[in-house]
């Protein structure tokens, strides 16, 4: 594990996210679209400063396991990601 250091702090902030397709219906098993998703996820949190250290697809889910600093609020990643993704789609 790589800590991060502050001016004043060490941190490492990681969070397990998982989101659900609408109905649990299998949209992501087609890997075009799984890819798709992918790389949208990756060009969102680069644009943020969110570190996505692993990524992997389901049928009907996606997790993510992403690193943030303090400074970042939770539910601002969720939104953000979750709110481009549906424009994509």
């Amino acid at each position: 594990m790589n800590w991060n250091n502050g001016n004043y702090n060490k941190y490492l902030l990681q969070y397990h996210l998982i989101f659900v397709c609408k109905y649990r219906k299998k949209l992501l098993r087609h890997s075009q679209i799984s890819n798709d998703i992918k790389q949208y996820s990756y060009d969102i949190c680069n644009k943020h400063k969110v570190n996505i250290k692993y990524m992997e697809t389901d049928k009907e889910h996606i997790h993510y396991m992403i690193e943030t600093k303090p400074s970042i609020n939770l539910s601002a990643v969720v939104r953000f990601v979750v709110n481009v993704e549906i424009k994509r789609n």
